[in-house]
């Protein structure tokens, strides 16, 4: 259960050292503050509330194995981690994670399939149903931080791993606008110096990875070009994490994504939202199912991008307010799983790296998964290794309240986002 340990690490060390260009030429090491979490024991900020309150509403909105598609599924593994809890067609219940890989076929296709240089997920046949891109399904899943031996099961129940399918991915990528989540997996378990020849004979590393991605255009690409804007975000910030300074393609990536910062600034609208438009102008849209997918998706690129002090400032956490506020009014709207996973992955990431007492280190983050931060850090003290889950704890005063309200919200009708509603989505 350790998803945000490394996400953790990521975030802690891939802001201490941007370097700016001093006037001769000559890199100057600029340190800023540690991005780790805010230290333990700190008053709840309001924001994080409203926050909190609206990852809970989404726990609400559960999927259903079987009617919903492994495509729909893997992006509310995206936004919810080890906590993504599906409905059976039996009445039980049954992890997302452990759905995916045990399943093996949906409609009576396979789920993974075998190949000659390790596994993969099924490839696009059909809108929303499996893998819209190459590797989309580790990309997004990447970020529950499964481990290399994590198995799935193919057609024939022979098993595959993480590793097989970071290989696989290595082995048949090719040049085109299509890197962007094989980036994004191989970035997150691959060291960013690696280089290989692919099945064609060619010559990669993530450098060249990271090249393409930089050059490829915003405009156009799928959801506004936020997922590339991500990957982008993520991978440098693994390579900073090595301690060198940004160079060459690593330099080029970091001021695209500074740029990108400031667009994404400028084109916000009054009320806090990011541009329905994302980066091609500044609109609002009054439709909450039209208005999420880039509110969402912009805000998820920026809670990756942004160094610690930043989520700070006020046109940030009135966008994360606006996201926030939009998920918890509309939690009866029906909306499509993809823009609705991303924007609560969003808020996690916010969540994570602003509230002190949302969850010890190690542990995926959810509105229904609140630990004692005074029982964290007694448990850390006790030994140097990672916190056992605790036992469940009377809550506060104050969150009991909370509780309570969640849960009077909870008892109201909940609409399950519908398979039907995904073909309106922005992605594959």
């Amino acid at each position: 259960m350790g998803c945000w340990r490394n996400l953790n690490f990521l975030l802690l060390i891939g802001f201490l050292s941007i370097p700016c260009l001093a006037a001769d030429g000559e890199e100057v090491r600029q340190v800023a503050a540690a991005i780790a979490p805010e230290s333990q024991g700190s008053a709840i900020d309001p924001l994080n509330a409203k926050v909190e309150r609206a990852i809970a509403a989404t726990n609400y909105r559960v999927l259903t194995a079987g009617q919903h598609t492994p495509w729909q599924i893997v992006h509310a593994i995206l936004g919810l981690k080890h906590d993504c809890i599906l409905n059976t067609t039996d009445g039980k219940k049954i992890s997302g994670l452990q759905w995916l890989a045990t399943s093996r076929f949906h409609e009576g296709v396979p789920l993974w399939e075998k190949t000659p240089y390790g596994g993969r997920g099924h490839p696009f046949t059909k809108p929303y149903a499996f893998e819209g891109h190459p590797t989309q399904f580790l990309g997004y899943m990447c970020m529950a931080d499964l481990p290399l031996d994590y198995k799935f099961e193919t057609g024939d129940g022979t098993p595959i791993t993480v590793r097989d399918i970071v290989n696989d991915a290595k082995m048949q990528l090719r040049e085109g606008p299509e890197v962007t989540w094989t980036l994004w997996a191989l970035a997150h378990y691959i060291p960013p110096d690696s280089e290989w020849i692919n099945a064609y004979g060619e010559a990669w590393s993530i450098e060249r990875m990271v090249q393409i991605q930089t050059h490829e255009s915003v405009l156009g690409a799928a959801c506004g070009g936020t997922h590339g804007l991500f990957v982008l975000a993520y991978a440098r910030n693994r390579y900073i994490a090595t301690g060198k300074p940004l160079r060459g393609v690593w330099l080029e990536a970091d001021q695209k994504i500074r740029r990108f910062v400031q667009e994404a600034r400028t084109m916000q609208n009054p009320d806090g939202s990011f541009s329905a438009d994302y980066f091609q102008g500044r609109r609002y849209d009054p439709d909450f199912t039209k208005r999420l997918p880039a509110n969402g998706h912009m805000l998820e690129w920026l809670m990756i991008a942004l160094p610690q002090n930043d989520l700070k400032q006020d046109w940030v956490r009135r966008g994360v307010e606006s996201v926030a506020d939009d998920l918890y009014t509309n939690r009866k709207v029906a909306v499509d799983c993809g823009p609705l996973y991303h924007a609560v992955d969003a808020l996690n990431l916010y969540n994570y790296r602003t509230n002190a007492n949302s969850r010890p280190l190690g542990y995926p983050i959810s509105g229904k998964r609140r630990l004692d931060a005074k029982a964290e850090a007694a448990a850390v003290k006790e030994t140097p290794k990672p916190a056992e889950t605790p036992a469940k704890q009377e809550p506060a005063p104050e969150e009991a309240a909370k509780k309570t309200e969640e849960k009077n919200a909870a008892e109201e009708p909940k609409p399950e986002t519908t398979p039907e509603a995904e073909k309106a989505a922005t992605e594959k």
